[in-house]
């Protein structure tokens, strides 16, 4: 009796940390990868709404070589962002799919509690698989981001330099 007892309270225990890590998971495929494509997406436009403005003032008035720069840091940003949303593009989802694995079990006591362990191994791998791609997306969108407002930088030092030049 107090051997099934001790079965249930792990199988229990197993049960609960297997929803908990279930749910961290859920949150970072239906939210953080998400919020991490959107801020991609907002850098991208961002950029090319700076190039397709410097390109309509410099029809109107010439601007500064410095300009040159803001191109530059502007291109970097789109190719950062590029980079980013095409690499590590794979997303693990934590689902046990070896049949043949789960029908090897024996049946006796601890038979749920193998199967449990497992569900919450493949689910704690596909949370670090995640989380790795998250944070090497995370790295390129800061670099995208320093290019994004240097560019910005380069675009009020053009047209600071062409009112004193005025």
């Amino acid at each position: 009796m107090n051997n099934n007892l001790e079965v249930e309270n792990y199988e229990h225990n197993l049960k609960m940390h297997y929803e908990a890590k279930r749910k961290e998971l859920d949150i970072l495929l239906s939210s953080s990868i998400p919020t991490q494509l959107s801020n991609m997406k907002t850098l991208l436009w961002i950029n090319f709404l700076f190039i397709g403005l410097v390109l309509q003032f410099i029809k109107k008035l010439p601007l500064p070589d410095i300009i040159i720069g803001f191109f530059l840091f502007s291109l970097l940003a789109i190719i950062f962002v590029l980079f980013a949303m095409l690499t590590d593009r794979a997303k693990s989802y934590g689902v046990h799919d070896d049949i043949k694995l789960m029908s090897q079990y024996s049946d006796d006591l601890w038979t749920k509690s193998r199967a449990l362990f497992d569900m919450l191994n493949t689910v704690q791998v596909s949370i670090v698989d995640n989380r790795n791609v998250l944070l090497k997306r995370a790295h390129k969108m800061h670099a995208a981001t320093f290019f994004t407002l240097a560019a910005l930088i380069f675009i009020i030092l053009s047209f600071y330099i062409k009112q004193i030049n005025l």
